[in-house]
């Protein structure tokens, strides 16, 4: 079951402005993650964490269906500082996930956003308002936010 926490989190079209590097060190502006009139997920995860590697290891199962189904944006953040970094892109390619990955290096979008502890999920609706929010990840959880996005798309 999800919670949601009040941290001071803003909605999708206001997030804090905040330099973010793609898997090929490319600088993106964090104001592009947009929620672009469908849901979106932002999770906020590290490679040397097996939770970690769960949870991204699940949405990716699930992210073809539900991007037909609801044409949702999954953006999963690395926040492996510059000792780590290095490892993300591999372990990405290597598992073969298929979602939209960022580097968060220093990990200012993590504190813009109060993000409290790695793996945390933020969950958007279609007008990017968040819906929900949550720390940690446990097999099954993904059926919960599917939960969530079927009945945000009612």
């Amino acid at each position: 079951m999800f919670f949601v926490l009040s941290f001071g989190i803003v909605n999708a079209q206001q997030f804090p402005e905040v330099n973010l590097k793609d898997l090929n060190g490319k600088s993106i502006s964090s104001s592009t993650i947009k929620a672009d009139g469908k849901p979106m997920i932002i999770c906020f995860w590290k490679s040397c964490c097996p939770v970690n590697e769960k949870m991204l290891d699940a949405l990716s199962e699930v992210y073809e269906d539900w991007q037909d189904e609801f044409g949702v944006k999954i953006y999963a953040v690395s926040v492996d500082d510059s000792r780590t970094s290095a490892k993300v892109k591999p372990t990405v390619n290597g598992k073969g996930w298929e979602l939209e990955f960022l580097q968060d290096v220093n990990s200012d979008f993590k504190r813009a956003l109060s993000v409290p502890n790695i793996p945390y999920i933020l969950i958007y609706d279609s007008k990017g308002e968040l819906i929900t929010q949550r720390t940690g990840f446990q097999s099954g959880y993904e059926l919960d936010i599917y939960e969530i996005l079927k009945e945000k798309k009612k």
